[in-house]
Formats: C-alpha cells, structure tokens, sequence
C-alpha cells in the first residue's frame, strides 16, 4: 500500500493469496498508515471481478462490503495506470486471491 501524496509505503508479505491474507494487510497497513479515503487497486482478482475498457470497475462484494465497515471508497485502476495522481492509496498484488468464487484467472 503507497499513500499517493506522501508516498508512505506500507509492505506485508503472506504465505497465501487468499481473501483473508488480502484483507487482513489491508487492516495491518490500515494501522500503520491510516485509513484513507480511497483504496485504488490494479485488478487483483481479491477486490475487482472485472474491468472492461471504457466501463467501471465491478468489485467483488466481500471487498465492497469490507471497504464500507472501514469507510473507504474503493476505484480500479487498468494496467499502468499505477502513477496516476490524486488517488490516496494503492494495493497491489502479483497474484489472484485463492477464493474459489471468483470467475476467471
């Protein structure tokens, strides 16, 4: 996680790429850093189900539902777009959450 004014930088390692594991960083960077107002991610599999070209991003619920308890709004970012200005936090992740619910991969 990277506060995008500050550049504070917020890094956890886990032995899985589950939801949990996912979540559970969050809470942990959450704690180091602060909650900020908005969570961007690069449509790792754990929060954004699909993001076509041109449409806006359709998030996973558990991951809506999370980012509503911690009063966070939650954006997609497409590849590349990890530079863009003016978003308060970006997650990334090399892999796909291990949810078994998710479609795709």
């Amino acid at each position: 996680m990277v506060l995008a004014y500050s550049r504070k930088m917020y890094v956890e390692f886990t032995l899985s790429q589950t939801m949990e594991q996912f979540l559970a960083a969050h809470v942990n960077g959450f704690h180091a850093l602060g909650v900020p107002r908005k969570v961007m991610v690069d449509n790792l599999r754990c929060a954004v189900l699909q993001h076509r070209r041109g449409e806006a991003a359709q998030f996973n619920p558990r991951y809506l539902d999370f980012a509503r308890h911690y009063g966070f709004g939650a954006g997609g970012l497409r590849g590349g777009e990890g530079q863009r200005e003016g978003v308060a936090a970006y997650c990334t992740s090399c892999g796909m959450c291990g949810e078994t619910s998710l479609a795709g991969g």
